[in-house]
């Protein structure tokens, strides 16, 4: 079972350089959409991490991939670069 990534480009590069199996950039609703299906339909994807910001475009499929009685693929949402705490956004690293 393969463990795949969406997100921004400088998450899905970390991920490879750490031995993810398959990294994709989502950087607009369409691109998000198009790739979480693909995944979701790969009979040898295990586990989609999706990044905070990827989910947020998203919520809906997310969602109902998590709350789907299909025990595999493992969908995880997972904090990205950008921190969300009272309203600002802040960058984790400068």
């Amino acid at each position: 079972m393969k463990i795949v990534l969406l997100g921004s480009s400088r998450m899905v590069i970390g991920f490879l350089l750490g031995g993810l199996h398959k990294g994709y950039v989502c950087e607009n609703l369409e691109e998000a959409k198009k790739v979480f299906d693909e995944c979701l339909a790969q009979p040898d994807t295990g586990i989609i991490l999706v990044s905070q910001s990827v989910a947020d475009m998203i919520p809906e499929k997310v969602k109902a991939a998590r709350t789907s009685a299909r025990m595999v693929p493992v969908v995880s949402v997972i904090p990205d670069e950008i921190i969300r705490s009272s309203g600002k956004m802040n960058q984790l690293c400068s």
